[in-house]
């Protein structure tokens, strides 16, 4: 067996070299799998596809019966201990404010994490 080093300086700079490298190998490989993966599409003309005609006028959703979600609602408020004469009103959003109060729940998080 060779020198023994007792030098926590000296096998620090050992053990992130070895980290690094295996890192660095690791990064190496995944290019190359990536460069000769046989499951990638290959694509022979990268020509922009033609501009879509134009779409038609959006339909409207028809009229749904919301007559059990606005009693689910109530069961709800009643189970927390308020009653139904507080609920001033109920109404159906669009599925865009569910995925616009997503990001922006996301990005306030994110700045209080910063």
């Amino acid at each position: 067996m060779g020198p023994v080093t007792t030098n926590p300086w000296l096998i620090s700079i050992i053990n992130m070299t070895i980290v690094f490298g295996v890192l660095a190998a690791l990064g190496v490989l995944m290019k190359i799998i990536q460069l000769v993966d046989p499951t990638q599409k290959k694509t022979a003309n990268p020509v922009a596809a033609p501009a879509p005609a134009a779409a038609p006028a959006a339909v409207a959703a028809p009229v749904q019966d919301d007559s059990e979600v606005i009693a689910v609602i109530a069961a709800a408020v009643a189970a927390l201990g308020h009653s139904a004469e507080q609920i001033a009103c109920v109404r159906r959003l669009p599925e865009a404010s569910w995925t616009q109060n997503a990001h922006i729940e996301a990005i306030s998080v994110r700045k209080e994490c910063f």
